[in-house]
């Protein structure tokens, strides 16, 4: 047994989320509602031309050579010209995707068992540069988040609170301007100050 560790931090995607099968089905959820299906029919061959043109951009992003912003747009403006298809709004694709991909969360084989396994010695949490959108429904979807015995601690109730709410984790909203909490988004806890936090969590 190795008593050197105390928490385990974990990847999400491809470590313990199956983001190779969940994102050809974003990806024909966001190509048959956007409406080009009825220019061409959804095929693994359309699947592949995005494919290459998505990695290539990626390859860009990550030598330095685009931004992201860049990336998201491009790969679809490469898209349209390999597949064949008539531009559509590159914001319409990237929010059906966005929907798309929120609906999955294909737990890897083993990899709940294996959290099962390892939450009774050790606390778990997850790190992941998944979209802040949709990223906490994959993970609540996949059941990786019921091994994850942690709270979410932020200021902002649409991003932080928000996310854990779809993820299904527990919340404490920072409010030190001490704002109005007018969105349908309850926090299980709320702190004006650092010392309301140490009294909450102590």
């Amino acid at each position: 047994m190795n008593t050197k560790y105390k928490n385990l931090l974990f990847d999400a995607d491809q470590t313990l989320i199956d983001f190779e099968k969940d994102m050809p089905l974003a990806f024909q959820y966001m190509y048959e509602q956007s409406g080009l299906a009825k220019q061409k029919p959804y095929s693994a061959e359309i699947l592949r031309l995005y494919n290459d043109c998505n990695e290539s951009w990626w390859r860009r992003f990550e030598q330095k050579l685009c931004t992201k912003a860049e990336l998201y747009r491009n790969r679809f403006v490469d898209f349209f010209e390999v597949a064949g298809l008539t531009p559509v709004s590159i914001d319409f694709l990237q929010d059906l995707y966005v929907s798309g991909i929120a609906k999955t969360g294909t737990p890897l084989p083993g990899a709940l068992d294996m959290l099962r396994a390892l939450s009774e010695r050790y606390d778990l949490y997850i790190t992941t540069n998944g979209n802040p959108i949709s990223q906490p429904g994959r993970l609540k979807n996949s059941g990786v988040t019921i091994f994850m015995n942690c709270l979410v601690i932020g200021d902002s109730l649409s991003a932080d609170i928000k996310g854990a709410q779809n993820a299904g984790l527990d919340s404490l909203w920072y409010n030190p301007n001490r704002k109005a909490n007018t969105l349908p988004i309850p926090p299980n806890f709320e702190a004006a100050s650092y010392e309301d936090i140490v009294r909450i969590l102590l």
